[in-house]
């Protein structure tokens, strides 16, 4: 189910490029001047299950490799219409050899008009593990080509590329859905987004997608309960920092955390953005204490969790050396999309990130023994 013919003389047609028009003008000729690759006869030109336009053998031709399925067929017909929204070119099913003999075959392959080409979309929707997406890759890399990987398979094929990625694999997490229609459709998922198909390609071929790692900037979350002040005249709302974890919700000791390079000064831009944020707690006996940021009278309070209520997390941006490995801080290594601003758990080093509320779960109640 090719996306790719030809014309007598050499010129390529591009189904799901082609404008309603020449659609229909190719379908309605008799002596249709549209050509399958490589000599293999005259293209008919069809449209999938799911609405996609490509171009068929003829009847009694026999065809070369996998049967394609029509969510495969999809993604590369709306990776096509991203790269040629963002100003490239944009060629379906084009194959190379890298220069010690090995092929590769590209769904996509983009170039900046008159230049090389340079970059592949792969929409893989059969079930490949990490190995081979890593030597498909290298392949790539061989040729100078920089590929993107549109995982629409089983997640848990790449489990350990999801806790800890890189930057020489650009692979991202593809789920299917439906469209207002009904139909199956395909999104992209980064830094808390959907993205359609065709915004997230003509997104990234456009500098939209990034890679954030340097191998020592950690991120924590600064965990806040939102509280009363106890003095009869102010009985104002505050923040109470009464924990940090990890971006795996592991906890840290606070002192710890306030130790870290970066905290102090990410606090006091927190402090700057949260008017009801109380002082950078101290730790009192088996408690903790701050000041009210109103009145400035000391508030004492407990570090536990406050099961089934709503709390404030605060991305804080710290060095993660040492120190940090051994709390289990590990450097940060993500895809992002668009602006730094717009990152979710992510902060610059001594900075924060972007600000969110989460409910704690309520924890089971335990039952005694005069319980039933």
């Amino acid at each position: 189910m090719p996306l790719l013919a030809y014309t007598h003389s050499g010129e390529p047609l591009v189904a799901p490029l082609l404008s309603d028009h020449q659609w229909e003008q190719l379908r309605s000729a008799r002596n249709r001047d549209a050509w399958m690759p490589h000599g293999k006869g005259r293209a008919i030109p069809k449209v999938s299950r799911l609405g996609t336009r490509f171009f068929a053998h003829p009847p009694g031709q026999p065809t070369t490799g996998a049967k394609e399925s029509d969510l495969h067929l999809s993604i590369k017909a709306q990776s096509l219409i991203g790269a040629r929204a963002a100003g490239w070119d944009a060629l379906p099913e084009q194959s190379g050899t890298t220069p010690d003999g090995h092929d590769w075959r590209a769904d996509v392959l983009c170039r900046r008009p008159g230049k090389a080409w340079t970059v592949a979309v792969e929409a893989q929707v059969q079930l490949q593990g990490e190995e081979a997406y890593r030597q498909r890759q290298e392949r790539y890399a061989a040729s100078g080509i920089r590929a993107l990987w549109l995982v629409a398979h089983e997640p848990a094929a790449l489990h350990r590329y999801w806790r800890e990625p890189d930057p020489y694999l650009p692979a991202f997490k593809t789920t299917v859905g439906k469209d207002r229609h009904g139909r199956p459709e395909a999104q992209v998922q980064i830094d808390g987004l959907s993205l359609a198909i065709p915004e997230f390609v003509s997104g990234a071929l456009s500098g939209q997608l990034h890679w954030s790692g340097n191998g020592r900037h950690g991120i924590i979350m600064l965990v806040l309960h939102k509280d009363q002040c106890w003095h009869r005249t102010c009985r104002k709302t505050v923040l109470l920092a009464y924990r940090a974890e990890t971006l795996r919700r592991m906890p840290l000791g606070l002192e710890a955390a306030q130790a870290m390079t970066g905290y102090g000064d990410a606090y006091a831009r927190a402090r700057a953005v949260l008017p009801d944020l109380a002082d950078n707690p101290w730790p009192l006996r088996n408690a903790l204490a701050s000041r009210c940021p109103h009145c400035r009278r000391e508030i004492r309070y407990h570090s536990h969790d406050w099961a089934g209520q709503d709390v404030v997390e605060v991305p804080i941006g710290v060095d993660a050396g040492e120190q940090g490995r051994r709390l289990g801080v590990t450097p940060h290594a993500q895809w992002h999309w668009g602006p730094e601003s717009r990152w979710t758990r992510w902060a610059p080093l001594g900075g924060i990130g972007l600000i969110s509320h989460r409910r704690l779960a309520m924890r089971p109640r335990r039952l005694g023994p005069g319980t039933g």
